[in-house]
């Protein structure tokens, strides 16, 4: 199903809308929702009927937020800033910046990510960028997210 911006949406599931939106929208979610995955639209959840914008949703989308923090792991509440830093720290893989933050391995991205997918790819990408902009002299651009899919973080153990 496409979004109004005529970007093709995933399904999500009830538990992640419910996790997500305000408690007065909840008697809206009697059909199936996508999720918007492109960051120049603020619509976030779509049906045939009723869509949510980052206005309605009261967790921040990483990747459609404007400001700071962004968040880029949901279970284990781990920010760009916070990656960044661990970068300005000397961690020089996305392997030392997971030792280092935390970020990744939650296990609840169903509920915790308002995408209801894995953030892994996500922040990997972004890790991967700030590590290549510090080895070149140029600026890193937005990212754009990727496709995640809905079960590749592990729950530690």
């Amino acid at each position: 199903m496409k979004c109004i911006c005529g970007t093709k949406g995933w399904k999500v599931k009830k538990i992640t809308l419910g996790n997500h939106l305000n408690p007065e929208y909840w008697h809206l979610l009697n059909e199936d929702f996508h999720f918007c995955p492109n960051p120049d639209c603020d619509v976030v959840y779509f049906s045939q009927k009723v869509s949510f914008t980052v206005k309605e949703v009261k967790t921040k989308v990483f990747f459609k937020e404007k400001g700071s923090p962004k968040p880029l792991c949901y279970c284990k509440q781990v920010t760009e800033e916070d990656v960044i830093e661990a970068i300005n720290k000397g961690a020089r893989s996305v392997e030392e910046v997971e030792k280092m933050t935390g970020i990744g391995n939650g296990g609840h991205c169903l509920i915790t990510n308002p995408s209801g997918r894995c953030c892994k790819p996500n922040y990997t990408k972004f890790i991967n960028e700030i590590l290549e902009a510090r080895t070149e002299p140029e600026n890193i651009q937005a990212v754009t997210p990727e496709t995640p899919s809905e079960d590749c973080c592990t729950p530690e153990k």
